[in-house]
Formats: C-alpha cells, sequence, structure tokens
C-alpha cells in the first residue's frame, strides 16, 4: 500500500524501470548506502546525496527521490532489495532500467547467492551458477565470483547473521579459495607491473611507471580486511566472536 510523504506527494511500494544518481546525476549504486541489517540497527543517514529515480503505477507516477539507505530481503521465494526514502518509507526496487544494469550487477548477483545460500545450503558451485546464469541472462557479461569478491565484507557479515547461510557448503568452499585467488591477482599484478617498467624504462617515464604501480596495489587491496588480513581469515574470526 503506497504511503505519503511530509509534501503529501504518494510514495509507491515499489518502482521499476529504476536507476539511482548522485547529486551530479552519475549513475550509483544504492550498496554504496549504508546497509539496513534489522529493525534495532536503523542506520544512520547517508552523507553522499543519492536519488532514485524510476517509475510506478504501470509508468503513471515518474518517481524521483532522495534515499538514505538500504537493505535486502531473503525470506521470500526471490530475493528483495529496498531503498529508504528520506521520510523514512521503504521502496522495493524491481526492474531496474537497462542502462543502470551494469551499475548494480554485482550486487544483485551478490544478494542472489545470499539467497541461494540460505534456502539451499547443500547447493554446489555448479548448481549456484547456473542458477545465477539463469538470473542474469539478459546481462551482457556472465556472472562470475568476480562478482562476489566484490562484496566479501557483506557476504561475512551476512554469514555471521543468518545460521543457514553459514551452513552454505558453496560458501565455505570460497573462503578457502580466497588465498589462492589473491595469490593469483598477486602474479597477475606483478607480471603486468614488469611489463610496464620496461615499457616506461625505454620512454624515460618513472612518473608514470610509479602512478600505475600504486593503482595495482590498490587493486591487490581490495581483496584485503583489516589493513591486509586476507577476507576469510578476518570471517573465521569474526564468526568465533
Amino acid at each position: 500500500m503506497a504511503s505519503t510523504d511530509e509534501d503529501g506527494e504518494i510514495i509507491p511500494d515499489c518502482v521499476t524501470n529504476y536507476h539511482l544518481v548522485d547529486y551530479k546525476e552519475n549513475p550509483i549504486s544504492f550498496s554504496t548506502l549504508p546497509l539496513h541489517w534489522s529493525e534495532d540497527e536503523m542506520p544512520d543517514g547517508s552523507s553522499i546525496q543519492i536519488f532514485l529515480r524510476g517509475s510506478a503505477d504501470n509508468g503513471l507516477q515518474q518517481i524521483y527521490k532522495k534515499v538514505i539507505a538500504w537493505k535486502f530481503e531473503l525470506s521470500y521465494m526471490l530475493p528483495e532489495v529496498y531503498v529508504l526514502s528520506k521520510d523514512k518509507t521503504w521502496i522495493k526496487l524491481q526492474k531496474p532500467r537497462k542502462s543502470f544494469e551494469n551499475t548494480i550487477k554485482t550486487i544483485l548477483i551478490t544478494v542472489h547467492s545470499l539467497h541461494i545460500m540460505k534456502k539451499n545450503p547443500e547447493a554446489s558451485s555448479s548448481a549456484l551458477w547456473k542458477h545465477l546464469q539463469k538470473a542474469f541472462s539478459s546481462y551482457e557479461i556472465e556472472p562470475s565470483e568476480n562478482d562476489l569478491l566484490e562484496h566479501m565484507p557483506l557476504i561475512k557479515k551476512a554469514a555471521v547473521r543468518d545460521k543457514e547461510i553459514a551452513k552454505s557448503e558453496y560458501l565455505s568452499a570460497l573462503l578457502l579459495e580466497i588465498p589462492g585467488k589473491r595469490e593469483a591477482l598477486h602474479e597477475d599484478n606483478r607480471t603486468k607491473r614488469k611489463f610496464k617498467f620496461m615499457v616506461d624504462a625505454a620512454d624515460d617515464d618513472c612518473d608514470a611507471d610509479e602512478s600505475d604501480e600504486s593503482g595495482l596495489f590498490d587493486s591487490v587491496c581490495a581483496l584485503c580486511d583489516n589493513g591486509g588480513e586476507l577476507l576469510w581469515y578476518a570471517y573465521l574470526g569474526f564468526e568465533a566472536k
């Protein structure tokens, strides 16, 4: 049932053909917003100005609302994602705008993966990815574990909060594989740095080489937690608390 805000404007329960933008009208993922885990943990409003655009009521109503948080729900047959308006009303996100799909691809795949882990903890890796490939068949790039690696802190917290997710056989295997994936990433970056150094040395462009190395190290650290601690190790320590 739709509600109204303080200005008397109707706020719909759900929005389709949606996308989110920052104050410069650039596309931005809802995962940038604070994540609402439970009713007892209402997050503070985001300092980032993010707005929801979309349509409701079969396209008769155009939506433009500032949003301050997001949440996901895994209890239903399909996972659901909501954003919280500044008037503290939850709005369900349905089908995104086609041009916005790549912006939210990794987080949607992560939420769908958590849904499978919760509903079927015994699901194998092949079963999980077969389901994801079918669910995201309209996307230009197929789902992969790289999508999940971008959101490992979220996956880690979800497993701590939900015992069914924590039982997931696929998640256990993924957490154990992360050290190897990280080492492979290190090796790939070492090769790239060596090649870049050879090219830049020929061009006497040391500054460009230094800048490139900095960017490469940043990509490695993106797979770390607490200043370099492996995410799977941090997960096990967090779980034991």
